[in-house]
């Protein structure tokens, strides 16, 4: 299998290319596919229809929208886990728990990432180039 996302620039430079709505499904294809579309708490067989995106460390906690803190995961175990950070959720507790895919889901988290840091149009002065151009600048 050949890795389309090694890295959140390569999501970026699909939107290049790809409208936003097709990059994503794209990214989000590739998390499943790198899960081998199991979730990655109960370890149960997904697939289109099943699979959802849950973030290891929830964006309210700190979270990002990257790879190494997306997972394949069942809507039983993402609507479970909800805003639980892993350990504390994840433990020999959960009734799903193993040692092998808590290893798993740790290596996967210790990915680095490769992203940019683009600017939000709130820190950035816009500008015209031209009549048919729009860009910003980092302020």
């Amino acid at each position: 299998m050949t890795t389309m996302f090694q890295c959140e620039q390569d999501l970026l430079a699909n939107l290049i290319v790809l409208t936003p709505k097709h990059a994503r499904r794209k990214f989000r294809q590739h998390i499943f596919e790198a899960w081998e579309w199991k979730c990655a708490y109960c370890d149960k067989q997904l697939d289109e229809n099943t699979a959802t995106i849950d973030h290891i460390v929830p964006k309210h906690k700190g979270g990002h929208n990257v790879k190494n803190n997306m997972a394949c995961c069942c809507s039983n175990c993402n609507r479970s886990k909800a805003s639980s950070l892993l350990d504390a959720w994840y433990n020999e507790d959960n009734r799903n728990f193993s040692d092998d895919r808590l290893v798993k889901l740790k290596q996967w988290m210790e990915q680095k990432p490769c992203s940019i840091k683009l600017p939000t149009t709130e820190t950035a002065t816009p500008y015209i180039a031209s009549d048919f151009y729009i860009g910003w600048v980092a302020s």
